[in-house]
């Protein structure tokens, strides 16, 4: 690996830079912010994965756990270390009803957010209500919201507040329609917003305005610099309500080439930076749990032209999944680093339903005879899409039109280069199959994409309402028998139904330099799962 020599200075630039604040434009010079001394920092690579050319700061709303998120953002609570138990955050304490429906949240007082604004109860009230109104967030989050009593009339636009959400002072009591016993959990996985930066944006606009070139929080660092999208600074927030880290400064950088310069931490799923420092005796590799899925999903609703109703008939896209040697090309592509997968639960956790081998094992004979039953018409041309611009996407759906054109098929890959998230499911009339990913708090969300009320599902799906009464049923489950049936139930519909095709779960790895960067022994858990770092016992080795 090319090290490259460490300078004194942070930022090696002396002339003004313009840079856009959470609220307003405002110009600054270098040497009008402080900089700690450069045995203070710790480096950390967010683009080891090459996966993306800018600075990653995006909605904490989609996706929560970035690792700036946990830098720069608070909830009213935090899951502990483990994921086993949720603890206060923003909040002193929180009371739970003895019917487990109401909740009642305490906010500390004196309270601020980065730009010196006070963080209120109104900045929690408004989080809650605009979750439920922006289309492009979590859908683990959204579900345990959706349970606020009349957060359904709020969402439809019939009333103005949520009347589930009560304040006196610094209490915010939430009242929900039944006991959930995932409330705590969402809540726990949802960033408290600045108000008064946001809310004269429009929802529409929300994912991309210019308040996440330099994201405002309440966290333990705050964003000082962002250096035209490739490198940012971030410095201890000395009004943080929780205990202050001991690094004062993090230099967050964008890497061009992994392995091509100096970093401390990172996270990757790249299977060449993986093996690459596994090698590196001076970096600690270490593997993580979280649910990180890659699939190929259906355009069964808004499909128009010629190749509309084509994949109807779900024998002809159970034929695809069969034509697909997912096993050779997870291996190939992925070094051993992913899993295959046959649906939402890995096949190692004790819940997964072990299906025939025959319904699932590459058999591209079997398929072509389907589609040949089917009446396919193999004289249409399938339009296979991709939103990832990254180079192991790009193979990966390479190889799935492969294996398809090796049994007559026509593929053409177009990839997506505007707004994915309305490419794939509002203006969606001009692609048959897409390569998705999911980064899931748990398995529910993998099912949560069949609900009639996730809308963006919908458009592509149609509504449909086959899974609902199972969803609603293992959102509300005490019962760990009662959860393994429901999951078992639900698994087999999507078995019949095959409105995605699974291809592989991959892991992330957490990386970083033993040499100059002390963490505490931890097994770091699902990191899309928002959680205590303790960040406070991170420290750089001298």
């Amino acid at each position: 690996m090319k090290k490259c020599r460490r300078v004194k200075n942070l930022v090696l630039i002396s002339f003004m830079i313009v840079f856009l604040t959470g609220c307003q434009k405002e110009n600054r010079n270098v040497s009008d912010v402080e900089i700690a001394d450069s045995n203070e920092e710790m480096l950390v690579a967010v683009n080891v994965d090459a996966s993306s050319t800018e600075l990653p700061f995006e909605s904490v709303w989609l996706n929560r756990n970035k690792f700036w998120g946990s830098l720069i953002f608070q909830g009213l609570l935090i899951a502990n270390e483990n994921i086993s138990n949720v603890e206060p955050d923003l909040c002193e304490e929180f009371i739970i009803s003895t019917d487990g429906k109401k909740y009642t949240f305490v906010l500390k007082e004196n309270l601020t957010w980065h730009d010196g604004e006070a963080l209120t109860t109104e900045d929690v009230v408004w989080s809650i209500e605009n979750y439920l109104k922006v289309k492009e967030t979590n859908g683990f989050v959204k579900k345990g919201l959706q349970e606020i009593r009349g957060a359904d009339v709020f969402e439809r636009g019939q009333a103005n507040k949520i009347s589930g959400i009560s304040v006196r002072g610094n209490d915010i009591t939430i009242t929900l329609k039944e006991e959930n016993v995932a409330f705590l959990s969402a809540i726990a996985q949802l960033a408290i917003l600045p108000k008064h930066c946001l809310e004269n944006i429009p929802l529409e606009e929300f994912s991309n305005c210019y308040f996440w070139k330099m994201p405002i929080g309440s966290g333990p660092y705050k964003v000082i610099i962002n250096v035209d999208d490739k490198e940012a600074v971030l410095t201890v927030n000395k009004d943080y309500s929780g205990k202050l880290p001991e690094i004062r400064q993090i230099r967050y950088k964008v890497l061009d080439c992994p392995g091509t310069d100096y970093f401390d931490f990172a996270i990757s799923s790249d299977p060449d930076v993986i093996n690459q420092y596994m090698q590196n005796s001076q970096y600690n590799v270490v593997k993580t749990n979280n649910l990180y899925y890659r699939y190929l999903i259906f355009n069964l609703d808004k499909r128009t032209g010629e190749n509309e109703g084509i994949l109807k008939n779900p024998q002809v896209r159970k034929a695809l999944m069969l034509a697909i040697d997912r096993k050779r090309i997870v291996q190939e592509i992925y070094e051993g680093t992913a899993a295959i997968i046959d649906g939402g639960i890995p096949k190692e956790d004790s819940w997964y339903i072990q299906k025939d081998s025959k319904d699932v094992e590459y058999n591209p004979i079997l398929a072509k005879h389907i589609l040949t039953l089917s009446n396919f018409d193999f004289s249409k041309t399938l339009i296979l899409t991709r939103y990832n611009m990254d180079g192991l996407s790009e193979k990966l759906l390479e190889e799935i039109a492969e294996c398809w054109r090796e049994i007559g098929i026509s593929v053409e890959i177009v990839p997506i280069e505007d707004d994915a998230t309305n490419k794939l499911f509002v203006e969606a009339d001009w692609y048959d199959v897409a390569l998705k990913n999911l980064s899931a708090v748990d398995y529910s969300e993998w099912y949560f994409e069949y609900s009639s009320e996730n809308e963006l599902w919908s458009e592509i799906l149609h509504a449909r309402k086959e899974f609902d009464r199972l969803i609603d049923s293992i959102n509300h489950s005490l019962y760990a028998n009662e959860l393994k049936a429901l999951y078992s139930e639900i698994q087999k519909r999507e078995d019949n139904l095959v409105y995605k095709i699974p291809i592989a779960i991959v892991p992330q790895y957490v990386i970083y330099n033993k040499e100059h960067l002390h963490i505490p022994e931890m097994d770091f858990p699902n990191l899309w799962y928002h959680y205590d770092l303790n960040l406070a016992e991170w420290s750089i080795i001298e």
